[in-house]
């Protein structure tokens, strides 16, 4: 009989990096996320509602940030998780992450200075999914050759990532766990 029930001995992730509240402190925080609005320029038609735009979300987003200290739960998935798997889309491998690869693939895409406001239309290429005793609770999508990353709900939902878009200062080392995986 034991052998016919699922397995509940797995222990859920725990979320032991470095979080973005520890990084910065929030002045440096406020002042790097704005200064992102700063790369949008005028409208096709010379306005400035795009940037307009951007930096009314920005404030949603600062908002968002200011109730999270010290919240596992505002971390990505906020939710409960024991297994992180990523597959090439549409049939290609399946893999699970390391503990390792995990904390460091979570630091990144839970730190809002790892993202900038930008366009994110693109083909998915990759799928990761978070498990919790072997179903999915959450979902990420990774296109635009590495570059975009979203969730299954877009904004405002998960603002941390702003609407996706990898910084490249990140991205060399986003890029990095992704081929370390699919070795």
């Amino acid at each position: 009989m034991v052998s016919c029930s699922p397995r509940t001995d797995k222990k859920n992730f725990e979320h032991n990096y470095t979080k973005y509240w520890d990084k910065y402190p929030e002045q440096q925080l406020i002042d790097t996320l704005f200064s992102d609005t700063l790369d949008v320029g005028p409208d096709t038609e010379g306005g400035w509602k795009t940037r307009a735009f951007y930096i009314n979300s920005t404030k949603e987003l600062i908002t968002d940030l200011q109730d999270d200290k010290n919240k596992i739960d505002s971390l990505y998935p906020m939710t409960a998780f024991d297994a992180l798997t990523i597959k090439k889309l549409p049939f290609g491998f399946i893999k699970t992450f390391t503990n390792e690869q995990t904390t460091r693939f979570l630091e990144i895409i839970n730190d809002p200075v790892s993202f900038h406001w930008a366009e994110t239309t693109y083909e998915p290429e990759y799928q990761v999914d978070f498990l919790k005793n072997n179903k999915t609770v959450a979902s990420l999508t990774i296109g635009a050759e590495l570059t975009i990353i979203k969730t299954a709900h877009a904004w405002p939902d998960f603002k941390k990532m702003k609407f996706g878009r990898i910084k490249s200062g990140k991205y060399k080392d986003f890029v990095e766990i992704i081929h370390e995986i699919e070795k």
